[in-house]
């Protein structure tokens, strides 16, 4: 096991338990402790765990400009991401066109519509996502350019803000930081500003959140549910965050 999908199983475990000592996180992901031991003091550096004498406690009060590794971040919620993914991709039709949003649970649909090699426009912000779309000779993928943010994959600002304000797509598939307060949000402000272009040149908004998304805000808001169609969630979403959906008027699948 590497070391990303080692530490995406151990927020997994401590976002589920609350805390846990070395011996019983290691138990639960079938590593070694001295593994256990060093991924934790990893994930202690960067924020997402606190240490405790012989475990962790998972750090629920994060800042809200917090953002996991991208490597980690992409190796949690594994099995939600990609139930969420393939409920996804049964959406989309051939000759659509769409726009795939820089998130590891819309990696997950990109596969998925590559695998099928489905008749589609792509449009993506993200270079991994584009990666994979290409490798269907059936679709036109288009690079929707921009700076690349650091420590990512993820393309923000110009020329792609711009290039998205002449575009017509019928569908957005987006990824999110945030769904609390019936309120999308992001740790960034220039992601915001994408997402928000995203959503105004699509016919239809579909955000692929897994259960996690919906504790604590993050900083910058990219809009309300109200801009939203459908809303793709596993089954560890609670009563409270379902009422909040449907009281929107917003389609609520769970995968």
């Amino acid at each position: 096991m590497i070391a990303a999908q080692r530490r995406g199983l151990i927020l997994d475990y401590l976002r589920k338990k609350g805390a846990g000592s070395i011996v019983e996180i290691a138990d639960s992901i079938g590593t070694s402790g001295s593994s256990t031991r060093r991924d934790l003091d990893f994930l202690a550096k960067d924020g997402s765990v606190i240490r405790s004498r012989g475990g962790a406690v998972f750090n629920d009060k994060h800042g809200t400009i917090y953002e996991p590794p991208r490597h980690v971040g992409a190796k949690t919620s594994l099995i939600q991401k990609a139930a969420i993914g393939r409920a996804a991709r049964q959406l989309l039709k051939p000759s659509q066109s769409v726009i795939f949003d820089s998130s590891s649970t819309v990696l997950e649909v990109a596969r998925a519509a590559a695998e099928a090699g489905l008749q589609i426009t792509a449009c993506t912000n993200d270079i991994g996502t584009g990666q994979v779309l290409s490798t269907a000779a059936e679709m036109q993928v288009v690079v929707l350019g921009g700076t690349l943010r650091p420590n990512s994959m993820t393309l923000v600002g110009e020329p792609g803000v711009s290039f998205l304000e002449r575009l017509h797509v019928d569908l957005a598939l987006m990824g999110i930081h945030s769904l609390a307060g019936a309120r999308l949000s992001e740790t960034s402000i220039e992601v915001a500003a994408m997402k928000r272009r995203m959503i105004d040149c699509a016919a239809r908004v579909i955000v692929l959140a897994d259960s996690s998304k919906f504790t604590l805000p993050a900083f910058c808001d990219v809009c309300g549910l109200e801009f939203v169609d459908v809303i793709i969630s596993d089954s560890g979403l609670d009563e409270r965050s379902m009422s909040m959906i449907r009281d929107a008027g917003v389609e609520l699948i769970i995968a």
